[in-house]
């Protein structure tokens, strides 16, 4: 299965998770592309009107079987980043995807389920499917089996889609 993992990533935590997944994804035997969204200039974790983004590369969700988006907390919300890029994308009709997002907080109710509630909104109003969704909690102390158990559940639902 050909899959895009597109992904913001600020820190650098949401992009080791994502680059963690393709490996383990390539290794089920899937062909995987990740592309990073990045900001023309210098981002600002100060900017929140998505209005005011612009990406250097739009990359095109429609070029794979199935679509993993990924990126930060910020605010208690999806980032302003993904926000723009999904205001730019065209529809995603039938697309399976996969969404997860990373937040400094220990605790999902702590920002993380909203921004997944945002992220999954926004897909469906262009059309997609969630298939499963994760957070991973940077300041929880067991970040690092989330980490394992957002691998394994994504492995798991894409062997199924196959």
């Amino acid at each position: 299965m050909k899959i895009g993992i597109i992904v913001h990533s600020l820190s650098g935590n949401t992009m080791g998770v994502a680059e963690r997944l393709k490996e383990r994804l390539q290794s089920d035997g899937h062909a995987v592309q990740l592309e990073r969204l990045e900001t023309v200039g210098e981002e600002s974790i100060k900017e929140v009107n998505s209005q005011n983004i612009t990406l250097k590369a739009y990359p095109d969700p429609t070029a794979y079987d199935l679509v993993i988006f990924a990126g930060p907390v910020r605010g208690a919300s999806t980032s302003p980043l993904l926000q723009h890029y999904f205001s730019r994308m065209g529809q995603l009709a039938n697309k399976r995807v996969l969404l997860f997002v990373t937040e400094f907080f220990p605790f999902p109710w702590m920002g993380g389920k909203r921004a997944i509630k945002q992220l999954t909104r926004m897909c469906e109003e262009h059309g997609a499917t969630v298939l499963t969704t994760g957070v991973i909690n940077w300041k929880n102390p067991h970040r690092e089996g989330q980490i394992t158990e957002l691998l394994q559940s994504f492995s798991e639902t894409i062997a199924k889609q196959v």
